[in-house]
């Protein structure tokens, strides 16, 4: 007998078995569609399973590939760059009693059936944070099981940084215990993420749980700090005797073969049968602020079935809206002045269960994704506050982004590169002051104005809007400083004889106007524009009691 043929021909045999199940496990009825959320509003931590429902909101096709085959987004190779931009809405019916598991099998064979997604299997090497032992071997002391397991900050003296004086930051300090080896990397991509870029894998080969302290310095205080600094590698093998490095390490992969952009069109009244209700806060208390009280503005989820949120009236709604707070002076209109004046904090209870609860994902419990947050903040203002809306055009102040006088300083993108902005820790940057450059790739011009005007609030007080004729995607490089951190021009002195010459200031910094230009080879210009607002209607100045 021939005994490869015969393995072969038993790997056929299970390989079809296996198949043949996969294809059974399919969701009932889908509703597939482009979300209504705003990017920059996007947030996604996968799907989940409730009420006879998977929900999976708010996800990219590559957030939902990874959903579906439980692989990271960068072992996912070839398709096209919208596979990181546009974004979806599924919900799904499922059958009682269906695993996460099951349900990762029926989303498969939904992205097959309604994206025509053809995929290939198969194992690449990616870059991955190792964790090994350093060579003075392990400084790790065996857990006592006295502690709570995981890492808790510990209160570091010193003084607190100035918006100039990165070198003042204090250290971060952390005491950790009972944790395994393969828990230490875990926990040192979500403690130190200015560092880590890419998961860290544990091939220390300990056995056993241990205890330890760690103390580093941020990555964005690193260079000002200078020999007082210590980056978290360093930290590592010094205090714990272990070492990370950064080495290319063969996964199971994807490659993408083919994808549709659009979607097969949903069963007629799909969208009615699996309406999931609007979340709602369970419980809310909103009070005014003292003025004295530091300011708070925003939607925080505090843990637990907790949720703030704070600000000006105008802010909250804006927020609620998925309008960044800082353009809100031109993009809502009709606000009455007193909501500018009086910020109000509000604490609010999330459902148990349903839309707007807490999601699970790895055994943790993490906040329902922003949109269903600013879901339930809106909710809140529709009634304690009546709020009614609408929109139309109207003529306001923008910055409209412009071609520079030259060629533009950025580079054509591939249409297959994936599309996004994310940090470049290696990037050189022209000013020491810039916390980091941000590299964009496969970027339209409509995107870079949203990004800037989201990620830029402290210089970008007016909307953007694109109007530079630049059409596809373009890779560029940009960075500047803080708008706290630019150094404020020396007034004259008073004894200064007239008309003589003052040396100006050598700079210390860019700003967002300057690295447009600078950096891009566009411009920002002021001007007065008809574009999209929403008008406020009718709001109290009050909640009701």
């Amino acid at each position: 007998m021939n005994w490869n043929s015969g393995l072969r021909a038993a790997s056929f045999s299970l390989l079809t078995i296996f198949t043949a199940l996969a294809q059974q496990q399919t969701f009932e009825i889908a509703d597939v569609h482009l979300s209504s959320t705003a990017r920059n509003f996007a947030q996604n931590f996968g799907g989940v399973l409730r009420e006879g429902r998977y929900v999976n909101r708010d996800a990219t096709m590559l957030n939902l590939i990874v959903a579906a085959y439980g692989i990271p987004e960068d072992t996912i190779s070839g398709g096209p760059g919208w596979l990181s931009s546009d974004l979806f809405d599924v919900i799904a019916k499922v059958p009682n009693g269906t695993t996460p598991a099951a349900a990762n099998i029926m989303l498969q064979n939904l992205l097959a059936e309604r994206f025509k997604l053809v995929v290939h299997n198969g194992t690449h090497p990616v870059p991955r944070y190792v964790l090994t032992l350093a060579r003075s071997g392990s400084k790790l002391k065996s857990s006592s099981g006295s502690g709570k397991p995981g890492c808790q900050p510990v209160q570091q003296g010193g003084g607190q940084a100035g918006p100039t004086d990165p070198a003042a930051t204090p250290n971060i300090k952390v005491a950790c215990h009972d944790l395994t080896s393969q828990a230490i990397a875990e926990n040192l991509r979500q403690m130190a993420g200015g560092y880590f870029d890419h998961d860290v894998i544990d091939s220390t080969k300990l056995e056993g749980s241990w205890d330890f302290d760690l103390e580093w310095t941020p990555r964005g205080a690193l260079a000002a700090k200078g020999p007082e600094g210590i980056s978290v590698f360093a930290a590592v093998e010094k205090q714990l005797g272990l070492k990370v490095d950064m080495q290319n390490v063969p996964l199971p992969s994807l490659e993408i073969v083919s994808v549709n952009r659009k979607p097969t069109p949903n069963p007629q009244g799909i969208e009615t049968t699996l309406a999931v209700a609007e979340a709602r806060f369970e419980a809310a208390t909103i009070k005014p602020v003292n003025p004295d009280a530091p300011p708070f503005m925003g939607l925080l989820y505090t843990g637990g079935s907790q949720m703030r949120a704070g600000g000006t009236l105008r802010q909250l709604i804006a927020l609620a809206l998925q309008i960044s707070p800082n353009i809100a002076a031109d993009v809502l209109v009709g606000v009455p002045k007193s909501a500018d004046a009086q910020r109000w904090n509000i604490e609010a209870k999330v459902p148990s269960t349903g839309e707007g609860a807490p999601n699970v994902v790895g055994g943790r419990p993490l906040p329902p994704p922003l949109s269903v947050g600013l879901e339930m903040l809106r909710g809140l203002l529709l009634e304690q506050f009546e709020l009614k809306t609408h929109s139309e055009n109207r003529e306001v102040t923008v910055y409209a982004l412009m071609a520079g006088a030259g060629k533009p300083k950025m580079t054509r993108a591939d249409d297959s590169e994936r599309s996004g902005c994310k940090p470049d820790p290696a990037a050189p940057r022209p000013f020491s002051n810039i916390q980091t450059m941000i590299g964009c790739k496969n970027t339209t011009m409509t995107e870079l104005a949203q990004n800037l005007q989201q990620q830029a609030n402290a210089y970008i007080d007016h909307p953007i809007v694109d109007a530079t004729g630049l059409e596809g995607g373009w890779d560029f490089l940009i960075g500047w400083t803080p708008k706290a951190a630019l150094q404020t021009p020396q007034a004259p002195s008073p004894d200064q004889t007239p008309g003589a010459v003052v040396n100006a200031a050598a700079p210390n910094g860019i700003s967002v106007f300057e690295a447009v230009e600078k950096e891009l080879g566009l411009k920002l210009v002021k001007q007065k524009r008809s574009i999209p607002v929403i008008v406020v209607d009718h709001v109290n100045e009050k909640p009701l009691e």
